[in-house]
């Protein structure tokens, strides 16, 4: 029996934690909340947060017969993440700033921790055993709580000059009003993600337009609104219509920058499938010229995709040995 590999994904609502063997195979994983207690505030400490993840990850490695047998652990975070320090910088949609998260993890495990953003992992896992694998070029989009994007060009990650490259959802849409986590008006995550799709949902109803979403009590989710989709709900297919042309015009520009030879899209509105796909599509057909298109795909590993990156980055840093 070869050393385990600890894998985990946070989310801005959920966190998964994952255990794998020495040849990057799942053997079990687990789904948490996020803590947020402190959120919209900033803390450079969440310190409750970091207990929950070491009891999760110490009961994962009980159950699975990996006690002592822990190599290292990689984790993604949403957010401005410096790979080398460990430190997450800012992660608006969690409140973090200045927060040493590799470091306060292996005070609690006791092995080497390594940390990069999230996005940039699931990019990793995609690319390594989802639907980027194979190519060498690739733009990955999640759409979760927020949005933002991972890039690999000639098989290379990128993080840009301060670990700030992929943050797509940060730029701001003309004509778009809403009030983003990072404090700005108009970003493109509070209209393309899942939080983005909700709100627009919500307004809909408000408006007291036609749509079967009326019947929804409290919040309507993303997938609320993909379900009235299937269901021939005009009002629910405008909405995808709507953030799938959004997010293609952004992704026009970052395509005709890198040529990627794939799109891949993930995070809980990728469930949506064709819904987002179709007018992304229809976008980059009319107006990417030149050039063949690239492979516009949802991503075919689910939530596994960050655990997979997120181990696959800690096998990268540590050896593991018998």
């Amino acid at each position: 029996m070869g050393k385990g590999v600890i894998g985990i994904d946070i989310g801005g609502t959920n966190t998964v934690i994952g255990i794998f063997n020495d040849d990057l195979e799942l053997l079990e994983k687990v789904s948490i909340p996020t803590l947020k207690p402190y959120f919209p505030e900033k803390t450079n400490n969440p310190e409750e947060f970091f207990d929950l993840i070491a009891d999760k990850v110490n009961k994962l490695v009980k159950n699975n017969g990996y006690e002592n047998k822990v190599a290292c652990v990689g984790i993604g975070v949403p957010g401005k993440v410096n790979p080398n320090t460990g430190i997450v910088i800012r992660a608006v949609n969690l409140g973090y700033e200045e927060v040493p998260f590799a470091l306060e993890m292996e005070k609690r495990l006791g092995v080497p921790v390594f940390i990069d953003n999230d996005v940039r992992n699931y990019t990793r896992g995609e690319a390594l055993a989802g639907s980027g694998k194979g190519a060498e070029n690739i733009i990955c989009i999640t759409l979760g709580t927020g949005m933002a994007a991972g890039v690999m060009v000639n098989g290379q990650m990128v993080t840009g000059s301060d670990f700030y490259a992929g943050e797509l959802g940060h730029d701001q849409v003309s004509g778009v009003n809403y009030l983003c986590n990072c404090g700005k008006v108009g970003c493109l995550e509070t209209i393309a993600s899942a939080s983005g799709i909700s709100r627009l949902a919500q307004e809909a109803v408000q408006a007291e337009k036609e749509t079967i979403l009326k019947a929804n009590d409290g919040t309507i989710s993303s997938k609320d609104v993909y379900m009235a989709c299937l269901q021939n709900d005009s009002v629910a297919i405008e909405i995808f219509e709507f953030v799938g042309k959004t997010l293609a015009n952004k992704l026009l520009t970052a395509t005709f920058l890198l040529n990627p030879e794939a799109i891949i899209i993930g995070g809980g509105a990728a469930s949506a499938g064709e819904f987002i796909l179709d007018p992304i599509q229809k976008v980059f057909e009319n107006h990417y010229a030149n050039s063949e298109l690239p492979n516009l795909v949802i991503g075919s590993l689910g939530d596994s995709a960050g655990l997979i990156g997120s181990a696959h980055l800690a096998m990268a840093k540590c050896k593991i040995k018998d």
